[in-house]
């Protein structure tokens, strides 16, 4: 890393200044803040050709893996860092990359109730994801309302943006490539699945706990102690861990204050984005098929 303009030398081959990487103060071989190489000659005729490669996508994505919550906080309030939106959309390319075909993999039940052409079909498992793409935009905006009232520690909504923009950039592939190996490949019970699973196995020993409703208690733990549910229950477990934390940590929160608080804004979210991506789908199926563009 070359160091900028002001430094001056302090012992044989240290230097002193400003990190032309991180734009910390800087004193000796390396950079405290960030890690850096501050000698002029550390990477020679390549010079700061070499300072975006240590902020590319892959290099942030593998200092994430050591230290999840901890590293990502870190890039959030690390002012030199401004490649928070590209790290996202780098994160969102990979889950496309990987979920398209689970999604267009997906069967539709061929019984007898069931009719429903190619053309349709393919328009709801396009449109199966506007959920998500909903329910994520939801949960920014109420998980950044929910903390902000409840968090002595005034954040800014840009912060936050940078923050859930670098979180959003490092699950995103986890999700999609978990997905694409458990249900495209080993045709297993992904983490999506597994959601649904737990909500519907919630509802429904409720529902017979307040008003009698038939629940079929065996039914319900045979589909979710398979060894791929287990695997996907233990993935969600652990990414809500991570989003626990980081937002404990980003808003000085306790964690018994941070989970409630997370697990709340996010299955409101959820939720929300599902009648989002019914209403979204049940319109558009509607005036698809009225202008002749999909059949039933």
């Amino acid at each position: 890393m070359i160091l900028q303009a002001g430094s001056s030398t302090v012992a044989a081959g240290s230097v002193t200044g400003v990190c032309g990487d991180c734009g910390a103060d800087a004193a000796g071989n390396f950079c405290s803040s960030c890690g850096a190489d501050l000698r002029r000659s550390s990477y020679g005729f390549l010079g700061s050709a070499v300072a975006p490669v240590r902020r590319s996508f892959p290099v942030v994505y593998l200092k994430l893996l050591r230290a999840p919550i901890r590293g990502t906080v870190a890039f959030a309030e690390d002012r030199s860092y401004r490649n928070y939106l590209s790290f996202a959309l780098s994160g969102i390319a990979l889950y496309c990359l990987f979920i398209v075909p689970v999604v267009m993999g997906m069967i539709v039940p061929a019984d007898g109730s069931v009719h429903v052409s190619e053309s349709l079909l393919t328009l709801m498992k396009v449109l199966s994801q506007v959920g998500v793409y909903a329910g994520t935009i939801i949960t920014f905006f109420l998980a950044y309302g929910a903390f902000r009232l409840f968090s002595r520690a005034p954040r800014a909504i840009g912060a936050y943006f940078k923050l859930f923009c670098i979180a959003l950039g490092f699950t995103a592939p986890i999700s999609a490539a978990y997905e694409f190996l458990v249900v495209r490949l080993l045709n297993g019970t992904g983490a999506t699945i597994v959601v649904a699973l737990v909500y519907q196995t919630v509802a429904g020993w409720l529902l017979h706990v307040t008003r009698g409703s038939d629940f079929n208690s065996e039914a319900a733990l045979a589909a979710l102690l398979t060894p791929t549910a287990v695997c996907s229950f233990a993935l969600v477990v652990a990414l809500l861990c991570y989003s626990v934390g980081i937002h404990r940590r980003f808003w000085h929160m306790p964690v018994w204050k941070a989970a409630p608080l997370y697990l709340t804004v996010s299955t409101v979210a959820n939720q929300i984005g599902f009648y989002v991506m019914w209403w979204v789908g049940f319109y558009t199926a509607a005036v698809l098929i009225a202008l002749g563009i999909v059949t039933r």
